[in-house]
């Protein structure tokens, strides 16, 4: 079973540890996590445009089904960000990554409407196709596939807001 670590919506943490699947109430905010994985064979920043690894989000999804996305997921207690991170990208897509490997790109709230939220860090690094292809989770992910950027970026943004977008172009520029 997993549990994850309550905090309000200032990202100050409440103390209290609930079962993933608990309800929520108002006033409940979670810690999420994104990884943008540009490949390690990009060129250098300024000198071509990168390649992204992206997933397709599975058919059967909650949330954006069948949607191209970055990798992702909540962050469980006692779990800092960069730890769930690392833990999501070995989980959805078979990647070992160090948590040194990943620098933090972009921090944002979401604010639902029933009073709830997500307190979100996008994290960002370089990681290597693997040679024999990609393995992923088909619970989580339907398909895999490395992108130059203006396709990863058109892909993504189809369900994310502009701010969204200039991160990833901030990420696009200095990675």
């Amino acid at each position: 079973m997993e549990y994850r670590a309550v905090y309000r919506r200032d990202g100050t943490a409440t103390g209290e540890i609930v079962e993933k699947h608990a309800p929520k109430r108002p006033g409940d905010y979670f810690r999420h996590v994104l990884l943008v994985m540009k490949t390690q064979n990009s060129p250098p920043p300024g000198q071509g445009e990168g390649q992204y690894i992206v997933q397709q989000r599975s058919l059967k999804a909650r949330f954006f089904a069948g949607k191209w996305d970055v990798t992702g997921g909540g962050v469980q207690a006692h779990e800092t960000p960069v730890q769930a991170a690392v833990r999501e990208a070995k989980e959805e897509l078979n990647l070992a990554l160090s948590p040194d490997d990943l620098s933090l790109a972009y921090e944002y709230t979401v604010h639902w409407q029933d009073g709830t939220g997500l307190i979100v860090s996008m994290y960002a690094c370089r990681a290597a196709v693997p040679e024999n292809g990609f393995t992923w989770d088909r619970r989580e992910v339907n398909d895999v596939g490395v992108f130059p950027f203006h396709m990863f970026r058109a892909w993504v943004m189809d369900h994310n807001d502009e701010a969204f977008g200039q991160a990833l172009d901030r990420i696009e520029a200095a990675l």
